[in-house]
């Protein structure tokens, strides 16, 4: 058996539209992390409720094992100690974190020191190990070898897009002001569009040259990094968004899903519509994500109806419009027959 040693802060990062909950992610190495749940209340007020401890890769059935220590200002509030058999195909466990009787800290002194020192404080952290058969182990330093080999693939490759680096190019891509000099082989190896471009007798091979009007040279600049490593940079819902409609339109299959990940995890009242109507135009999947946040997570949707944006979807795509009543509809019986 090995032990891996975990010891990080909690904060409520990113809001799990299925879960319903805030949550925090904890990595222990490349295959095991710990995502926290957060309590429902908003996350300013809110504590620690459940801990998941997941794995990348669920084919093998593993007994796993360990402890964890949870502290708030630098009071332990909580230990457990944990033992569970993770299924073949199963790919995380829960570990309750049971806040209302404080375990066996939830005596007259510790609870004195804790509300003097973590009265109206959040600020929470971590510690444990994870106990995990040596084979196991064995296999995941291997596979954590082989990450670190596609990372710095990644990296190399990344010089082909450096001006000052570059070798070998054979095609422009013009955008605006731009130019970025690109290779024919990576481009057709990544994006169908490229390829069917690059393997017939159009304009676009003959000279050597592609002329990009549709997007700006930034997405562009994101999308050809994406093209040669896999990786994006740092998004925005605006950046994410234009870079789907690229995605889309060289059939960037993976980098859509990214888009359409990041869209989901950042989606509000507030920006809910133009994610709407970016899944109605890209992506199903997007599209019926942002019908279901407005069905279940928009409690006054008068509100909704009352901005400028709903005004507009109806007036351009009252399709679209009507989806969403549908969806409505739908969501309200569903919820009337639960009460019954």
């Amino acid at each position: 058996m090995t032990e891996c040693s975990f010891d990080c802060e909690l904060l409520p990062e990113t809001y799990d539209q299925k879960k319903k909950r805030y949550i925090s992610n904890c990595r222990i190495n490349t295959e095991w992390s710990l995502v926290c749940l957060w309590s429902q209340c908003d996350y300013k007020t809110g504590r620690p409720e459940i801990l998941e401890i997941c794995r990348n890769s669920s084919s093998r059935e593993i007994l796993i094992s360990g402890t964890f220590t949870l502290m708030r200002n630098g009071v332990c509030v909580l230990q457990r100690k944990f033992k569970q058999l993770l299924e073949a195909g199963s790919s995380n466990t829960l570990v309750g974190l049971e806040f209302s009787g404080m375990d066996h800290y939830d005596n007259a002194r510790n609870r004195n020191r804790y509300t003097q020192k973590c009265y109206n404080s959040k600020e929470y952290s971590i510690s444990g190990t994870l106990t995990i058969p040596a084979a196991i182990m064995h296999e995941e330093y291997a596979k954590e070898d082989e990450i670190r080999s596609l990372q710095k693939l990644s990296s190399d490759l990344k010089l082909l897009l450096d001006p000052k680096e570059t070798y070998f190019s054979d095609v422009n891509l013009g955008c605006g002001n731009d130019v970025f000099s690109a290779h024919k082989s990576i481009l057709c190896a990544r994006s169908p569009v490229f390829a069917a471009m690059f393997t017939t007798k159009m304009k676009e091979t003959l000279r050597n040259e592609v002329d990009i009007s549709d997007i700006s040279s930034q997405v562009l600049k994101i999308m050809l990094t994406y093209i040669y490593t896999g990786k994006t940079g740092k998004l925005s819902v605006q950046s994410a968004g234009e870079l789907l409609f690229a995605a889309d339109k060289y059939q960037l299959q993976d980098l859509k899903r990214v888009c359409c990940d990041y869209l989901k995890s950042c989606i509000s009242f507030e920006n809910v519509l133009k994610t709407l109507v970016l899944g109605d135009l890209h992506d199903e999947d997007l599209k019926v994500f942002a019908i279901d946040f407005i069905c279940n997570s928009c409690e006054e949707f008068e509100a909704l109806e009352k901005t400028r944006g709903w005004r507009t979807l109806r007036e351009k795509t009252p399709s679209l419009a009507m989806d969403v009543l549908t969806g409505l509809v739908k969501s309200k019986d569903q919820k009337l027959k639960r009460c019954k």
